[in-house]
């Protein structure tokens, strides 16, 4: 009974799946946002910790420790042996890329609570599609000026600007979406009025 009486009345009782999938996509999404959450927080650690006196043992020992991020299109910036500026820009250069991604999944996750919760044509999830399809579409712009950065910081990244492409378009398409759900819960509030 408990159930059943959360659900909105609007909504078919054949929603219970898409409910019982959105708290899995909320866990999943979850972990995802808190593995690259410490992805971002692993960077400026690894940054400022590499200088200590048992950093720089371990890295001298042969076959031992590799300070190395690996982020999605296979780039990989490595942090042994930089010190300097090239340190400071390798590391904003994480930043920058996981930045984006992290807020992405945030509100991919606050998205499928939503659902979870029967909230479906509501403003709060409409915000979080507007606000992952922001965040996607930057993460194009980015990745971008993250391998820039990369480059300029002596990490050759040998990947190219169009492989990131699929953000762009995806984000955009994204953004459509919540802009139409937007329009189409205006109508229904106003029919609702109406009635």
């Amino acid at each position: 009974m408990g159930e059943t009486a959360t659900l909105s009345p609007i909504l078919s009782p054949g929603f219970s799946r898409a409910r019982q999938l959105s708290r899995v996509m909320t866990v999943f999404f979850t972990i995802a946002f808190v593995v690259m959450a410490m992805t971002m927080l692993a960077a400026p650690i690894m940054a400022i910790f590499k200088t200590s006196p048992i950093m720089m043992i371990l890295q001298k020992t042969p076959g031992s420790l590799n300070l190395d991020i690996g982020l999605n299109h296979g780039i990989r910036i490595s942090l042994s042996g930089v010190s300097g500026w090239p340190a400071i820009g390798a590391m904003l250069a994480v930043e920058v890329m996981v930045l984006p991604i992290v807020l992405t999944l945030h509100h991919a996750r606050k998205l499928f609570g939503c659902f979870a919760k029967g909230e479906v044509f509501a403003a709060t999830p409409i915000g979080h599609i507007r606000a992952a399809g922001l965040w996607l579409t930057v993460s194009f712009f980015a990745d971008i000026a993250g391998v820039t950065l990369l480059r300029y910081c002596g990490q050759n990244q040998h990947i190219g600007f169009l492989e990131f492409i699929g953000a762009l378009f995806t984000g955009i398409a994204i953004t459509i979406v919540a802009n139409v759900m937007s329009e189409a819960h205006r109508i229904a509030s106003d029919h609702a009025e109406i009635v």
